[in-house]
């Protein structure tokens, strides 16, 4: 099937590009020496980040040392507050006073800029479902939730076994494999291209995208940044022509739905379909590629539960619930204050940044027993890795059906599959958790 639109993968380059690089690059270890004396403050001060940074191949022994001395923690370098234990996470994931909108924070806003070299940013200018706040949220939320009923979501299930068993048979009789090349990064992106109903020859665009748009998060790293914005400018493109076409040729897709949900007589604009179908795809891809990964390498390091899992559906899918406990693939979720509030003793000052910490919440040790061992029995209720509130995720059932068929279907067709023995490469970031590569034999 040919294309709809033919977007370039990236921008052509730009005047005066070497003295912008130069710029970018000073920016950006300016920002690094900046944040480094703030750190030490925290250390020094406020006590809230010691070792000056939470090591990333193992965040969770810091956020235990962190729920020790208290829920709340003022952090200099975040430019506000850390929050460490579920009792707080919990209640302020509900907090209204706390906005998941950053447009309005003057040093966010001119950071990015300045890094990036660009006045207009995607989650500012473009804010989608997870970046706005009541009333706009709940009018988004209602039209968008048409497109995620959970009947819409069980019916690609035949599709979704069909791409795990294609991606399996290319792996052939290889004695060993990468399982997040070779299934859990590709499957999701498949998976959301299938629902936005992009033709078969564009699909390797979303993987690259999916993959390049993380990056508009990585304020410390203007070539991630740049890498970011580049890619929802070509998706935006991309999906513009997208659109159109299903606008005069509807479909059985996700976009075709959201073109003609309707809810009291209010429809969605173009400018909220395209941020709709940015959100889903990095919502939609990373979060699932991280999820199978940790799952698999959980199970093959618990054996006896692996077997248990494989013999009751229950039982894989509390293996899927404890794999996003015990982790998440989205580590912290950042609110900014909309209004200056006490909480706990402590004034929480308007545009401060409040990090939630999903990862240390989901092992507090007042919610949880036995906090930090991989248990498929434990109870699933109360972790925090979708999210709480009004901005729990849409797609939570989309990313336990494509878990669950991937993970089942791969111990099918592998029932030796075993690790190699070399110790888990986990992706070097605060916000974000899961494996660069998960080497198997088979």
């Amino acid at each position: 099937m040919s294309s709809v639109i033919e977007a370039p993968l990236t921008k052509p380059p730009e005047k005066h590009a070497l003295w912008r690089r130069v710029l970018l690059r000073s920016m950006y270890y300016v920002l690094r020496a900046s944040t480094w004396v703030l750190r030490i403050g925290d250390y020094l001060i406020a006590r809230s980040a010691a070792k000056f940074r939470i090591d990333n191949q193992n965040p969770y022994v810091e956020y235990a040392a962190l729920r020790e001395r208290a829920g709340v923690h003022r952090s200099y370098a975040n430019r506000g507050w850390l929050i460490a234990r579920h009792a707080e996470v919990t209640e302020l994931f509900r907090e209204p006073r706390l906005s998941n909108y950053f447009g309005n924070n003057p040093f966010l806003r001119t950071t990015l800029e300045t890094v990036s070299g660009r006045k207009d940013i995607p989650f500012f200018d473009h804010p989608s479902l997870q970046q706005v706040d009541p009333p706009d949220h709940t009018r988004l939320r209602k039209l968008m939730a048409r497109g995620f009923l959970r009947g819409y979501i069980d019916s690609l299930k035949p599709t979704i076994e069909g791409i795990v068993d294609g991606l399996i048979a290319g792996i052939g009789n290889a004695p060993s494999f990468d399982l997040i090349e070779t299934i859990a990064k590709p499957l999701p992106a498949i998976v959301i291209a299938e629902m936005l109903g992009v033709p078969d020859g564009d699909r390797h665009r979303f993987e690259a995208w999916s993959e390049d748009l993380l990056g508009i998060a990585a304020i410390g790293d203007p070539d991630l940044l740049v890498a970011g914005l580049n890619a929802d400018a070509d998706m935006r493109e991309y999906m513009a022509g997208l659109v159109a076409a299903k606008k005069s040729r509807p479909g059985d897709d996700f976009i075709s739905a959201l073109i003609a949900a309707e809810e009291d007589g209010d429809k969605l604009t173009l400018d909220e379909l395209y941020s709709t179908s940015v959100l889903l795809l990095v919502a939609g891809h990373e979060t699932t590629t991280r999820l199978i990964g940790s799952a698999v390498w959980l199970l093959l390091d618990h054996p006896e539960q692996l077997q248990a899992a494989l013999a009751d559906e229950t039982l894989m899918a509390g293996a899927i619930e404890e794999t996003l406990r015990l982790e998440p693939p989205v580590q912290i979720a950042p609110r900014l204050v909309k209004e200056e509030f006490e909480y706990q003793g402590h004034t929480f000052k308007e545009n401060q940044l409040v990090l939630l910490s999903i990862a240390s919440a989901n092992r507090d040790e007042r919610i949880y027993e036995n906090a930090d061992a991989f248990d498929i029995y434990r109870p699933r209720e109360g972790h925090m890795s979708f999210g709480h509130g009004i901005h729990l995720c849409l797609g939570i059932h989309l990313a336990r059906l494509e878990a669950g068929i991937a993970i089942s279907r791969l111990f099918d067709a592998f029932p030796n599959l075993s690790l190699t023995g070399q110790s888990p490469r986990w992706q070097d970031s605060a916000m974000f958790r899961g494996l660069l590569a998960l080497d198997l034999k088979t």
